[in-house]
């Protein structure tokens, strides 16, 4: 983001928020650390300016991963965190929503704003889908949108909890792979900030900790890995076995440890839904690939669900715009 970008969209953003009665914040369905800590950045600045604000969660809390989990704990007593059934009890005609890390209507719980009530901030790709909205702040560049609110709580001039500072940092250190993959110099400046308001790495990193069992089934993925071409990775998991879209996620972010330029990671994830989530490092856009399956992303992150078949017919869908979307000979 330039100093104009964060210029501009702080005025736009205060005004908005000052002419509300109150704000609605929405990070996407199953929240992941960017969208929830990005969610919390954007509540500091509602409450600087002094208007009631709500972090809107639409699944179960223990259905989200466990460290997201641990998050919202952390911070129940300083942000209101409520329902979607809560939200449609305290919306009013002027209620402001702020959607975070999330800009399409099939990724969110609350599907229907009046577009003059809605401001998107967020990183990943716009399409025909994305929501009309009064103030819409999509940067693809930028590796997270944890760092679109580190950078907007700067130009407030917030002062920034360590507590809050960890979150956020964890929010950077998911969607850059601990710092591996889509990392520019004013993500590092956006690091130091939240390292000198309190943050550590060690304390982020410990909301990453596995509990035994989650982390033998994201190991159990990986161990079934096979290449389709020299740098192009594919787990597909067992018919009868189901995961979480974070199992499969981080299994995918696993293989980019290796000389790998993009992985995908095929599950079954319930209710007869075949999800596919999809890593990249930077040659290769994945949410493009996403989006031929009907999902979405951007360059280095990206997923899609479909129903009505199977993994191994996935597997097969996948293949036929994998080969010639990268024209590399396959491994005999």
């Amino acid at each position: 983001m330039s100093l104009q970008d964060i210029k501009n969209l702080k005025v736009n953003l205060e005004n908005k928020i000052l002419e509300s009665d109150q704000v609605m914040i929405m990070p996407h369905k199953s929240a992941d650390f960017d969208a929830i800590a990005s969610s919390i950045g954007m509540s500091l600045i509602s409450q600087e300016l002094k208007k009631d604000n709500h972090i809107v969660i639409g699944d179960a809390i223990y259905d989200l991963d466990h460290g997201v989990q641990n998050i919202i704990e952390d911070i129940k007593n300083s942000h209101s965190i409520i329902c979607v059934d809560d939200y449609e009890g305290k919306k009013t005609k002027d209620t402001l929503n702020i959607l975070c890390d999330v800009n399409k209507p099939k990724l969110t719980y609350v599907q229907n704003f009046d577009k003059d009530h809605l401001a998107i901030i967020d990183h990943h790709d716009k399409d025909s889908e994305t929501f009309d909205a009064a103030i819409e702040h999509i940067d693809t560049t930028v590796s997270s949108t944890s760092e679109m609110l580190v950078c907007l709580l700067g130009a407030y001039k917030i002062h920034i909890p360590a507590n809050i500072a960890n979150i956020l940092l964890t929010g950077i250190l998911l969607d850059t792979n601990r710092l591996s993959k889509n990392v520019s110099r004013d993500t590092m400046k956006a690091v130091t900030k939240l390292l000198e308001k309190g943050a550590s790495m060690d304390k982020a990193g410990e909301f990453f900790t596995e509990d035994f069992n989650s982390d033998r089934r994201v190991q159990e993925l990986v161990s079934s890995t096979k290449f389709l071409n020299y740098t192009t990775a594919v787990i597909k998991a067992g018919e009868d076995k189901e995961y979480t879209k974070e199992e499969l996620a981080k299994a995918a972010d696993y293989l980019l440890r290796y000389k790998v330029d993009a992985a995908y990671a095929i599950g079954n994830i319930g209710n007869g839904i075949i999800s596919i989530s999809a890593r990249s490092k930077e040659s290769v856009n994945v949410g493009d690939v996403m989006r031929e399956l009907g999902g979405g992303g951007n360059q280095f992150s990206g997923a899609t669900k479909l129903e009505g078949t199977t993994i191994e017919e996935t597997e097969k869908k996948l293949q036929k715009i994998i080969l010639p979307y990268y024209s590399v000979k396959t491994v005999p």
